[in-house]
């Protein structure tokens, strides 16, 4: 899929880009783009069962041709198409920050406020705080998203530059990244409204990223994942397959599902996630501005493979 991107910066200058997302790529943007808490293995049902959920609406076919499908319509449901644009533009969102602003790790906005130190109330008075949706972190800003995904027009870009400007949390800058037309042609207004600097926090991201890493590194546990060590453009990581094997010990009570038609197509594809060699590390001691984005080279000619700059990824059959 092609986005087409209106970016306008801090100056207000606009120009247009165009952004490849591949399959792969969305699938991991979907998966954990805004997750609370960290990823694990524990989840893994949920992830998979919301990409299967959501399957009809990323067809090939229509991806390919730069837009999302939608069901049959004796299948279509309002509701539905409405949470899958909501999610789809909070995945472009994370995949667009890491394109254009070389953000090497994004969060939930709320788990944000949570582990900030004071924590930031989420609700005063009885009444919610308003909040955009993301917190994104590069080499030397810290940054909040408002995410928008919309089927039709883009809304109005200042109530959602405005909602991208809450949230209590002190940031050097803010963006609102509303995809829209998302059925027929997708397209996205990633926007940069200007915001005072402010001193760089690499505690926070401490302690978020010991949370991020620490359930990814459960992967590594032996007694129910297989992983190797591999390379990819000249740095380690670690691959681990993705199969309905070990659902068996990380779930007892529920592996009725084993006949389920998606452990079918685990097998088929044998999917594998990537994850950074020095995860263990990243698990106990969190990452600072000090750790460079990987930037993941996509061969035309193989999207088998997808690594997101905070050197997450997956790789298919």
């Amino acid at each position: 899929m092609n986005i087409a991107v209106e970016y306008k910066d801090t100056t207000g200058t606009i120009t247009n880009q165009t952004h490849r997302l591949t399959r792969l790529a969305f699938a991991k943007h979907l998966a954990i783009a805004g997750q609370g808490y960290a990823p694990r293995p524990q989840k893994l049902i949920r992830t998979l069962a919301m990409f299967f959920h959501y399957s009809s609406y990323i067809q090939r076919q229509a991806f390919n041709n730069d837009r999302f499908s939608e069901p049959p319509i004796q299948l279509s449901d309002p509701t539905e198409k409405g949470q899958f644009s909501n999610l789809a533009g909070k995945a472009i969102a994370d995949f667009l920050s890491k394109r254009i602003d070389q953000s090497i790790y994004t969060v939930n906005y709320e788990a944000a406020m949570r582990i900030h130190n004071p924590p930031i109330p989420l609700f005063v008075n009885g009444r919610q705080v308003r909040r955009p949706d993301l917190l994104a972190y590069t080499a030397n800003s810290r940054f909040a998203i408002e995410a928008k995904g919309f089927s039709g027009g883009f809304g109005n870009m200042n109530n959602h530059k405005n909602q991208s400007q809450t949230g209590g949390i002190r940031v050097n800058f803010t963006v609102a990244s509303v995809s829209y037309d998302l059925y027929n042609q997708v397209k996205c207004k990633y926007h940069d409204p200007f915001n005072d600097n402010v001193p760089y926090d690499n505690e926070l991201l401490r302690r978020l990223t010991k949370e991020y890493y620490g359930g990814l590194s459960e992967f590594l546990n032996e007694k129910f994942f297989n992983s190797r060590v591999t390379e990819i453009q000249g740095e380690k990581f670690y691959e681990v397959e993705l199969s309905y094997r070990p659902f068996e010990k990380l779930f007892p009570d529920e592996f009725p599902f084993r006949h389920f038609w998606h452990f079918e197509i685990l097998e088929y594809y044998r999917p594998r996630i990537i994850l950074p060699f020095a995860i263990r590390d990243y698990a106990e001691n969190g990452i600072t501005n000090e750790i460079k984005p990987f930037i993941f080279e996509t061969k035309e000619q193989d999207y088998n493979t997808y690594i997101d700059n905070d050197r997450i990824g997956l790789r298919i059959r």
